[in-house]
């Protein structure tokens, strides 16, 4: 018997390789596996119905799932990062550290992006700088069209076509705050007039771990809510299946600088720091960096009322999952 046929478009990487490739099947279903280059595109997409599952930016998702929209997540994140390496700041500014930011004009790429979202949070629960203090300058526009900037806050667009760094050597912005996969990349080295906001980054992310335990979730799987409704037992080996594939992949990803969580750590010392696993799946196991998430998305204006981490999750999930 033909298995159901399913569309997947997930960010390939070492933890999600293998559904992609086949190596690990997904029971009892027919997939058509598409490799997705971008999680901005991708969320745009699934905003669509595009695809059956799809990997997605968690905040898009949040707004949406908030609104009502037809989509279900699983309590699956491929996608988590520090962001302390996505700031970097105009030498000529003055900024010592991010409590200095208050009152500057800052960069983002859209307002409205997770990675946006965390670092307006961290700003806050580090450095006690509120979204209210800053000047913040975005440079594309915004996914959800129709959802407007926070009231009481300075956002404005620019237009110009150039990046942020272009913007902090013309005297325009005195910071840039990047996207998740920024976070992800390699390391930029400092150029005249700009510099990272932490020069040393693995200290810096270490530091904020230890503060508050949390390692920030970025991108999430999402299906169609239909499929979560009707076919459960197809939504328990997608979670499963992924489940098989971090653990193959486990070992690569710690191993890639791409993907390793600590900036020039080794995989041994990324597993005494962050423990086996620092890609947990489950509702459960993602509490604490849900709702601290939800809560920092409903004071930004991003959700309408406050989420509760099951809220944003399919309700038939497996027990090992929920």
């Amino acid at each position: 018997m033909a298995g159901l046929p399913l569309t997947f478009s997930v960010i390939p990487s070492p933890i999600t390789r293998a559904v992609l490739n086949g190596q690990v099947p997904v029971e009892g279903v027919e997939g058509t596996m598409l490799e997705a280059s971008s999680v901005n595109a991708n969320s745009m997409k699934m905003l669509d119905q595009a695809f059956d599952v799809a990997e997605m930016s968690l905040a898009t998702y949040t707004r949406v799932r908030n609104e009502g929209y037809p989509l279900a997540a699983l309590p699956i994140f491929p996608g988590r990062a520090f962001l302390h390496k996505a700031v970097r700041v105009s030498t000529n500014a003055g900024i010592a550290d991010l409590s200095d930011l208050r009152g500057k004009r800052v960069g983002l790429p859209q307002y409205w992006m997770t990675s946006s979202v965390w670092h307006r949070l961290v700003l806050r629960q580090v450095w006690g700088v509120s979204q209210e203090e800053v000047h913040w300058v975005t440079t594309a526009k915004e996914r959800l069209g129709t959802l407007g900037y926070p009231t009481g806050v300075d956002v404005r667009l620019d237009t110009s076509g150039r990046n942020p760094e272009e913007l902090m050597l013309a005297g325009e912005l005195d910071a840039s705050m990047a996207a998740g996969g920024a976070a992800r990349g390699p390391e930029r080295p400092a150029k005249d007039g700009i510099g990272p906001a932490f020069p040393n980054l693995q200290a810096a992310q270490r530091d904020y771990y230890q503060r508050t335990g949390i390692f920030p979730l970025v991108h999430m799987i999402v299906v169609k809510e239909e499929l979560a409704k009707n076919e459960p037992a197809a939504v328990a080996n997608i979670c499963t299946a992924f489940q098989k594939a971090k653990e193959l992949g486990l070992k690569d990803a710690l191993a890639n600088p791409e993907t390793a969580p600590l900036s020039g750590a080794s995989p041994e010392e990324i597993v005494d720091f962050l423990g086996e696993d620092p890609w947990p799946y489950g509702i459960t196991s993602n509490r604490k960096v849900l709702e601290l998430f939800l809560k920092d998305a409903h004071d930004q204006q991003l959700t309408t009322r406050q989420l509760a981490p099951e809220e944003l999750f399919a309700t038939d999930l497996p027990e090992a999952f929920r």
